[in-house]
């Protein structure tokens, strides 16, 4: 709760590409953490605490939870792109600054086991994604939903439901991305971002 309240309260305004990085890089890991962790928790109940001591498991845990943080990276990364792309910059610059910007994030992380070869893939799939969403809109309940759904079956558990709990677990990066575009929409300062993504343009 007092995490809630500290990210609803105390987000200065993003004026730069540096904070617009760091915002990206905390509320990815934010959410995809706790929505995987928290599922699983919820699913194992009082087997949860054996479950989460258990190297084995963490191992296999580690799995969904580098995959739902590179999505939901990924993810925010497109809607900042859609917000950016209402300013004065061009969509070129556009796509390959914030494909710069999502590379760099992930070069801060050492590759996960499942990812052997580097994060070149993720970095290549995003790139192409700027460069066809054009002018379209994005909608955070349908990308999130996509995003969870694709997680779903790595989850290092047997849902007792499998449509009602792949449901809850949709719901909660919906609701997650959701509050995210929010906060993006309140916090960022497009025309000064903007200038930074293309002043090396005009030197």
């Amino acid at each position: 709760m007092l995490s809630w309240l500290q990210r609803l309260l105390f987000n200065p305004k993003l004026r730069s590409v540096a904070a617009l990085q760091q915002f990206l890089a905390a509320e990815a890991a934010h959410l995809a953490q706790r929505s995987v962790i928290d599922f699983v928790r919820n699913e194992l109940r009082t087997l949860s605490g054996p479950a989460f001591a258990d190297p084995k498991f963490q191992a296999l845990l580690a799995i969904p939870r580098w995959d739902a943080f590179v999505a939901t990276l990924a993810d925010m990364t497109v809607l900042a792109h859609a917000r950016l792309a209402e300013g004065p910059i061009p969509q070129p610059t556009l796509d390959a600054r914030l494909g710069d910007l999502y590379a760099t994030i992930l070069a801060a992380h050492p590759p996960a086991a499942n990812r052997p070869a580097g994060w070149d893939s993720d970095i290549a799939a995003l790139r192409a994604r700027l460069a066809a969403r054009g002018g379209s809109a994005v909608r955070p309940q349908a990308v999130a939903e996509a995003t969870a759904s694709r997680i779903f079956p790595s989850l290092p558990l047997k849902p007792r439901d499998p449509v009602g709990d792949r449901a809850v677990f949709c719901n909660a990066f919906a609701f997650g991305l959701i509050a995210f575009n929010d906060r993006l929409r309140r916090l960022l300062v497009v025309d000064a971002v903007c200038d930074e993504l293309t002043a090396g343009q005009r030197q």
